[in-house]
């Protein structure tokens, strides 16, 4: 390195050939002003700023409640589009399920009363899909036998809409066979005696096979639920099930927990599920081990 502007000291010139040498063979003589003790200074002059540094918060809230006096930017929100349900029986939105494209998008609205003999005998029964572009009427409507708690889009085939109702039954809808008037039908509904017997809670599409037509529910009741939407008929039930139990110690009888949310890890194996409960538990559970 050469040093041009500061860094020589008194009575050194760095263009006499010479004075560098002098100062070159004065440095190297003595070891206190050479390169390791240099370096050994710089290295404890470093650590001393790090432990000084992990030793404050720099976050830390020294006047709470005060506002600051210097804000680069108010923080504030802005409300884009408002998606309303058309019914003059309102009700609470249960799901919301983005579609899988984005070219042009769409999101699948839920709608049911989760409240248990809180429902009214003329409460709707419809959950639709709403076009971002156009938020003042919905763009399809979904008519299932029960109000559906839960809806998802099939990853695959984005046309396929697999809904879980309060009443327990998995419903199948198909939009390419969907009524001119944009309304759905369940093109598959699973019977009641091979259903859930709480209202499904939670349901996900699984990651198996090219046609990606399984799926996978939770309920209250305390069951997993497996189903092939291609094996349904008006007599089979689901392909797999699990019963969610927590052992007690003695002689008690098993504790069942309701599952109220459920997570499914596409990119490894379908095997492993994450369930949330409403006695505040997180299960994982193993499918092929039969084990929670």
């Amino acid at each position: 390195m050469r040093h041009t502007v500061g860094g020589w000291p008194d009575g050194f010139d760095p263009t006499e050939t010479s004075d560098v040498a002098k100062y070159n063979k004065k440095m190297n003589r003595d070891a206190n002003l050479g390169f390791g003790q240099a370096t050994r200074d710089l290295v404890t002059a470093s650590q001393k700023c790090i432990r000084q540094n992990n030793e404050i918060d720099l976050f830390e809230e020294y006047f709470e409640g005060e506002a600051p006096e210097h804000q680069v930017e108010p923080i504030s929100t802005k409300t884009v589009m408002i998606f309303k349900d058309p019914n003059a029986i309102k009700r609470s939105v249960a799901k919301i399920a983005w579609h899988p494209e984005t070219t042009d998008p769409r999101v699948g609205v839920a709608y049911a009363m989760m409240r248990f003999q809180q429902m009214r005998p003329d409460m709707p029964k419809q959950s639709y899909i709403w076009n971002l572009r156009d938020p003042n009427k919905p763009e399809k409507t979904l008519e299932a036998p029960s109000p559906l708690c839960t809806m998802v889009f099939n990853h695959k085939i984005s046309d396929i809409i697999a809904g879980g109702s309060y009443n327990g039954s998995i419903s199948f809808f198909d939009q390419r066979k969907g009524h001119s008037s944009g309304v759905l039908k369940p093109v598959i509904t699973t019977v009641l005696e091979r259903s859930h017997h709480d209202p499904v809670y939670d349901i996900y599409w699984l990651s198996v096979g090219k046609s990606g037509s399984e799926c996978v529910s939770t309920s209250t009741d305390g069951r997993l639920l497996w189903w092939d939407m291609k094996k349904i008929d008006e007599r089979a039930g689901p392909v797999d099930e699990l019963v969610m139990e927590e052992k007690l110690s003695g002689d008690s009888a098993p504790k069942v927990l309701g599952g109220t949310s459920l997570e499914y890890n596409s990119e490894h194996t379908p095997l492993k599920y994450l369930v949330g409960t409403e006695q505040g538990v997180i299960l994982q559970v193993n499918k092929r081990q039969k084990q929670i």
